[in-house]
């Protein structure tokens, strides 16, 4: 029986790789579910020498099958819909949408301090521009877009999502906060902040 695990051990079997943790930082313990730190049913790997790797779920014994612990992090469909909300928002900000458009993917409650960020947010860029260009002429090529540089989720709870957007537009960096809630089938914007 072995008591260390090989990395790269000779025959078939691929190498493992290790890639760094992403700077971000992690959920706070409110923000887990409590059964994150859960093994009960967590894939055990064969590391024999013989044959592929196998995974095998060994669940304690005289337990019922439950539900899998939920994970920390966002889930697809919440980080499929804070993508397209994000999208949307570039649009609005680079000028290419009208920021009324924010409010057909926000809560209608909320959706007008959604729109008012939104218009914010769109005059800072516009006035970020025009003090970028000289006076009285026309400027040589179109202005830097804004970017997104990058994107931090967190799913506190389930139908809950929150992101941290660092955005880029020439030499200026501005960070951008937004939470979404899944309400009746589908992920509506309740909060937008632009600083």
């Amino acid at each position: 029986m072995r008591t260390t695990v090989e990395i790269a051990p000779h025959g078939p079997r691929p190498a493992i790789r290790l890639s760094p943790v992403p700077r971000c930082e992690p959920p706070f313990d409110d923000e887990r579910e409590p059964a994150a730190g859960a093994i009960a049913h967590q894939l055990a790997l064969d590391w024999s020498p013989t044959g592929p790797p196998r995974a095998a779920v060994s669940p304690p014994s005289g337990r019922p099958h439950g539900p899998r612990p939920i994970a920390a992090g966002a889930s697809a469909d919440a980080r499929l819909a804070v993508k397209h909300f994000l999208h949307l928002c570039v649009e609005v900000l680079n000028g290419y949408r009208p920021p009324a458009h924010l409010r057909r993917l926000s809560l209608p409650c909320e959706a007008a301090g959604v729109v008012a960020q939104g218009v914010a947010g769109a005059q800072r860029v516009a006035a970020l521009r025009r003090a970028a260009q000289p006076a009285g002429h026309r400027p040589a090529r179109r202005p830097p877009p804004v970017a997104v540089l990058r994107l931090q989720l967190c799913e506190p709870r389930p139908g809950a999502v929150e992101a941290a957007v660092a955005l880029v537009t020439g030499e200026r960096t501005w960070a951008m906060a937004l939470r979404m809630e899944r309400h009746q089938e589908c992920w509506s914007a309740t909060t937008l902040r632009l600083i």
